[in-house]
């Protein structure tokens, strides 16, 4: 076998800038977030994360340590950003980004339609689009350049990716050279390093039969590195690491060229180039034993050597433990060395003392890593064939759904990480539950039960996905059954508000939704759910209809708070002094508002006194304090009256005179049959004609006028009908004479006056005095 190495390999001086500067920082100061992957390679980012690299893909609004941006570069409103929240950041952008930023921010102000060769979702295009005003075209075939409609009277600036293909490049600016597109200003942007690596690439190609390109397959440029090389080579592998070598394509002929992207480290390139140099020098030795011994067969070797002809790289191998210590273990191989297996290599799970989990005289199988190390030992390793065994059972969990749990040990925008089995799974964000829009940072750390979705990608590889949201929506399934099987009607239980519309709540009992309908809510009338509840309340309701046919569930809130008519009685009564406010007023009284229940405070209760209008009183909002008068239960009525808080006039002003005084009156009305008076401004009494005048009167307009103020003698006092017996005959005539009313009572054939006559005379009067 033949190695050949490209002469470009590894980081390219971008990201190795990058790597450099997080490195240093977090030796320094333990902390630091980077703005999206640093690097497309998962080894160096758990490298990284172990030292406290924490990658976030929003500005933080306050940061407790410093932010990195990658070598890719970020938008310009990324920076404005980061600088008006004074966060602390690191400028790792490589300078060839740096300047596509200049180009694309100088052309779009002057005026130029900005056109970018590259990967639409690639983070570097993104940068560069943020220093347009997100404005441009983003091409990466030549035939979506020829879809571009050029308008000759328009200025246009061509700019690329830094990783973009040369040769499709190449082909788009010929393109623009053939069209005389010269309004089209071209910038060959694609990164000197990229366009080496790729040249190198394909000379090499063309020499190889196998050829191996290192580096992660989410690399912009090492997918390019593999597209390229295999339309040369078609024995073309992209591979992370040295166990992914595909042995079965190499023999002792084959012609080996190996490739790295820039994003592949150098020591992963090492361990590739140095697994293949050890799998040559097993191949050249065994060439080399075969032709000294001529022993012929493979069987004839196999005896020879007690079991084992010959071994190389990647083989599997069975043997006996002889020595075992807390770091490695011996194993005969029937081998002319023995093996060796560090704790590190004995299993995907952590191993603290070999000797706690190994004895001398074990059976053990391995796999060979490397043929002879420094001390002559054949090195070993359990972990290709553990995992190969944990594949097997885990492609057994997902034919039959089992569930297992994990503990999410990483969390990105795209999805959530845990180990099954010593694997690291993926959770894709859309997998995680069934909750729309979860944080995924807040996963870290948590345990979750999950199925095995897929063990293979649509590229056949290896790759663990699993899935919560599956697991979570059976048992979510059977609890809901659950809960609809127990759930009665009038039970009331305790719920969560999850959601509120306009026309109600929807509450969670036992992780099935009800609504609570708005009338359902409260015992006075509202406008909206939200005067009342908000998310994430925790409420008691009471099932008022279940529907499990159709999985309904009617609910109400208001069925579990007393009234506020029950509150109203808990707290008052007949008799009781209360306050509130006027809440409307109509042509009979008042309604006043008290604890939430409308109070009628009637007309005829404002006032001792005679009430024409109740604006004369009182008006809407104003605040009230009145007796209740009566509570009628069943009608739900509460009558309040305003005057009986204070004592009738007429018992205040008794309480100072007595019978036979003389006290002033105001004549109010005169009738045919005596006059109205008013006492003390007001107490209404009736004086009748007989006690108007000691005269024969047709009418009291004879003597009497209203408004006329006289004296009147008090002639008894009803303090239970509220009644004053007053006289105008102040002479003492004698006590039948006074309280006979009949002496002055007239017929007709008695008098020579009509009754026409005297209510036409009194109306005279009546209207002369008006």
């Amino acid at each position: 076998m033949k190695i050949f190495i490209s002469k470009y390999n590894g980081f390219c001086s971008g990201v190795k800038i990058a790597v450099d500067k997080a490195n240093k920082t977090l030796d320094a100061e333990k902390k630091l977030y980077s703005y999206g992957e640093i690097i497309h390679n998962k080894d160096v980012i758990d490298e990284l994360s172990n030292k406290g690299l924490k990658v976030v893909d929003n500005v933080p609004d306050e940061s407790d340590a410093k932010l990195l941006i990658r070598a890719h570069g970020v938008g310009k409103q990324i920076i404005d950003e980061l600088n008006e929240k004074n966060v602390d950041f690191i400028d790792a952008t490589c300078v060839k980004v740096k300047n596509i930023h200049k180009i694309v921010e100088e052309c779009k102000n002057n005026g130029y339609n900005i056109i970018i060769t590259g990967d639409k979702n690639h983070p570097e295009v993104l940068g560069i689009l943020g220093w347009c005003n997100n404005e441009a075209t983003i091409i990466s075939t030549v035939e979506e350049f020829l879809n571009i409609e050029i308008d000759f009277n328009k200025k246009y600036c061509l700019v690329s990716q830094t990783t973009f293909n040369t040769e499709t490049f190449q082909k788009i600016v010929d393109l623009i050279d053939e069209k005389k597109y010269l309004n089209i200003e071209v910038h060959n942007t694609i990164c000197t390093a990229t366009r080496k690596r790729q040249e190198a690439t394909l000379e090499l190609a063309s020499k190889c039969n196998v050829m191996l390109i290192v580096g992660s397959s989410t690399s912009s440029n090492t997918k390019k590195l593999y597209e390229l090389s295999k339309k040369i080579c078609p024995d073309t592998f992209l591979i992370e690491n040295y166990k992914e070598i595909p042995y079965n394509y190499i023999d002792k002929n084959t012609i080996v060229g190996v490739s790295a992207g820039a994003s592949a480290p150098d020591r992963i390139i090492e361990e590739v180039i140095n697994m293949l140099e050890n799998l040559n020098n097993n191949m050249n030795e065994q060439v080399e034993k075969n032709e000294q011994e001529n022993a012929g067969s493979m069987r004839e070797l196999f005896e020879n050597y007690g079991g084992v002809s010959y071994i190389r790289t990647g083989e599997r191998v069975k043997g006996t433990v002889i020595y075992v210590s807390p770091e490695a273990i011996s194993v005969n191989i029937n081998y002319k060395s023995d093996g060796i297996i560090t704790r590190d290599e004995y299993s995907l799970s952590e191993v603290a003392d070999l000797t706690e989990v190994v004895k001398e005289g074990d059976e053990i199988e391995a796999q060979v890593m490397r043929v002879s190390d420094q001390d002559g030992n054949v090195v070993l390793t359990r972990k290709p064939l553990e995992e190969s065994k944990i594949w097997n059972e885990l492609e057994k969990m997902k034919d039959e759904n089992t569930v297992v749990e994990t503990t999410i040990i990483e969390a990105s925008q795209y999805g959530i990480y845990g180990k099954v089995k010593g694997i690291k799974g993926f959770i894709p964000r859309n997998q995680i539950s069934i909750k729309r829009n979860v944080d995924t940072s807040e996963y870290v750390g948590k345990i979750l039960k999950v199925n095995v979705l897929e063990t293979k990608n649509n590229k056949g590889r290896r790759q663990l996905v699993l899935t919560s949201r599956a697991v979570e929506k059976i048992e979510k399934e059977i609890k809901d059954k659950e809960a609809w099987e127990n759930i009665k009607e009038g039970e009331i239980y305790e719920g969560v508000v999850k959601n509120i519309q306009d026309y109600g709540a929807f509450v969670e009992i036992d992780g099935i939704d009800g609504l609570l309908h708005i009338n359902e809510i409260a015992w006075t009338r509202i406008k909206h759910p939200s005067e009342v509840l908000k998310t994430g309340d925790k409420i008691s309701v009471k099932v008022k209809n279940v529907d499990k046919e159709n999985r309904k569930l009617s609910l109400s809130y208001k069925a579990t708070i007393k009234s506020p008519w029950s509150l109203f009685l808990d707290k008052h009564q007949k008799g009781d002094i209360v306050t509130g406010k006027v809440s409307r007023i109509v042509d009979f009284g008042a309604f006043v508002d008290i604890d939430g229940i409308e109070c009628l405070l009637h007309i005829k209760d404002l006032d001792w006194a005679r009430t024409e209008k109740v604006t004369d009183v009182l008006q809407e909002g104003q605040e009230v304090t009145a007796k209740i008068l009566n509570i009628t239960r069943k009608d739900r009525k509460v009558s309040l009256g305003l005057k009986q808080l204070t004592e009738h006039p007429f018992d205040v002003y008794t309480k100072s005179i007595k019978k036979d005084d003389i006290i002033p009156v105001e004549v109010t009305r005169i009738l045919l049959d005596g006059v109205h008076v008013s006492v003390n401004g007001n107490i209404d009494s009736f004086i009748p004609i007989a006690r108007v005048s000691t005269e024969k009167l047709r009418t009291p307009a004879q003597v009497v006028k209203v408004g006329e103020v006289k004296d009147a003698k008090v002639l008894g006092i009803d303090s239970k009908g509220k009644n004053l017996s007053l006289t105008f005959v102040l002479e003492d005539k004698g006590d039948d004479a006074l309280n006979n009313d009949n002496v002055t009572a007239y017929t007709p054939e008695e008098s020579n006056f009509t009754i026409g006559e005297s209510i036409g005379d009194a109306l005279e009067d009546l209207l002369n005095n008006n």
